[in-house]
Formats: structure tokens, C-alpha cells, sequence
């Protein structure tokens, strides 16, 4: 029973280290394909670029802002908004202190 385990284990780790470099090459090859098209875009049109990023964000606090306000309580208390905000980022600042 247990040469079946480590037989099954060696073949599992195995086929799992093929896929790993398997999908290593294959990113390294698509990014080689598209990081010229990419860094040109960037460079040919850097206004567009930026706009089109501002958008993003913006529609992603927007977004937030519209799922926040269907609770009514946060939406009749934006005091609740903003201090949960602090609590948040001040709870990921301390657990960014103590992983580092």
C-alpha cells in the first residue's frame, strides 16, 4: 500500500512540475508576442490610454458606491461609509505591518 502512495505521489508531482513549465513557457511566449503591441499602444496613443484607465477606475468606484448604497442603513448613514472605511483601511495597514 504504501509503494502505491509514493508511486502516486511521484506521478502526481511530476505531472504537476510538466504543467508548471508547460504554462511558464507559454506565458513567457505570449508575452513576448504581445509586449510590443502592448508598450506601443502605451506610446502611441497616451492620452486614449490614460483616458481609458481613468474610466476604469472611476466606473469601479462607481460601481462600489451604487452596490454600498442598496443597504439602506449605509445609505441613510454616510457616517457608517466612512467610518467602516477608516476601520478597513486601518485593518489592512496593521496586517501589512505585521506580514513585512
Amino acid at each position: 500500500m504504501e509503494k502505491i502512495k509514493k508511486s502516486f505521489e511521484t506521478t502526481v508531482t511530476s505531472t504537476l512540475d510538466s504543467i508548471d513549465s508547460t504554462v511558464v513557457e507559454a506565458t513567457k511566449k505570449i508575452d513576448t508576442l504581445v509586449s510590443p503591441t502592448r508598450s506601443t499602444f502605451a506610446k502611441r496613443y497616451p492620452t486614449l490610454f490614460s483616458l481609458l484607465a481613468t474610466l476604469g477606475v472611476i466606473m469601479t468606484f462607481l460601481g462600489i458606491e451604487q452596490i454600498l448604497l442598496t443597504a439602506d442603513i449605509l445609505e441613510q448613514h454616510p457616517m457608517l461609509i466612512l467610518a467602516l472605511g477608516v476601520a478597513i483601511l486601518a485593518l489592512t495597514g496593521t496586517l501589512y505591518k505585521k506580514l513585512s
